[in-house]
């Protein structure tokens, strides 16, 4: 054998070795990449879609939130089944917990739990969500009913407000009326005698008119008063008054400004 033979053939092999390495290499990356895929949990596909909202839709849409805690809600309903799912579902939350540190109570309701993983760290927003899944639970309403149970009570806030179904409290109305007549004018007065009845340095709190409806039309003011104590109950009253009209304005806020807007009013009401 010539040495021109020789070093042709040993290119040949050198050359095969190589293509083979390729390609058990692009086989170990597609099965890398398959395993990858096919070990995400529930709970990170969910914490996923929960990210593009909140980058996304966040600000403009009650929807997809809905819809995203329906799916956290079904994924609660498979796993109180007996079936084999069912086991690898709480399984997955469990691993899920376990790895990113996930703390919470013992004795926390796995809706809780789930609300938790997918929503992240703000407590103020997990505490709400779960409050909504498990009042929908107490009351028995399917995956399917939760995106319309929210809309029929009002949304996020009011139901977070009702703590399981309670009736709200006269400051808790008061809370949820704020928000709806603050964005309200029915009508602009002033006068001297009004400017020296109330504390200058007091803008933007709302204050009580008494007001005597007259034969022409018009009101005669009567008194004001910006007492917290007059301000609420004259609020809590409208609520009751105009309840549906301001569930209905409730839902269709968006869920950034209506939850920053009225958690923080009830965290200073409650300071």
């Amino acid at each position: 054998m010539t040495q021109t033979t020789v070093t042709t053939a040993v290119n040949t092999i050198a050359n095969n070795a190589v293509v083979t390495a390729n390609a058990e290499s692009f086989t170990n990356d597609n099965a890398k990449a398959m395993l990858t895929t096919n070990s995400l949990s529930f709970i990170e596909l969910l914490k996923n879609e929960q990210e593009v909202w909140a980058d996304n839709a966040f600000k403009n849409s009650n929807d997809l939130l809905y819809a995203i805690l329906a799916k956290c809600y079904a994924k609660y309903e498979e796993m109180c089944l007996a079936t084999e799912n069912a086991k690898t579902l709480r399984t997955q939350l469990d691993d899920y917990m376990t790895l990113h540190n996930v703390a919470v109570n013992k004795k926390s309701h796995t809706l809780h739990k789930i609300v938790k993983c997918v929503f992240g760290a703000d407590r103020r927003r997990v505490s709400a969500y779960s409050i909504v899944l498990r009042t929908a639970n107490v009351n028995k309403i399917k995956s399917a009913a939760i995106a319309d149970f929210i809309r029929e009570n009002g949304g996020v806030e009011e139901i977070r407000l009702a703590k399981n179904g309670n009736t709200l409290s006269a400051k808790q109305k008061a809370e949820v009326a704020k928000t709806t007549v603050a964005s309200a004018v029915l009508a602009e007065v002033s006068s001297e005698a009004l400017a020296k009845q109330v504390d200058a340095a007091c803008i933007g709190r709302q204050v009580v008119f008494v007001a005597t409806q007259q034969a022409n039309g018009k009101f005669a003011i009567n008194a004001v008063t910006n007492s917290t104590t007059a301000v609420n109950a004259a609020l809590a009253a409208y609520y009751s008054a105009n309840k549906d009209g301001i569930k209905k304005q409730v839902a269709e806020r968006s869920v950034a400004s209506n939850d920053a807007q009225l958690n923080d009013a009830i965290a200073n009401v409650a300071a």
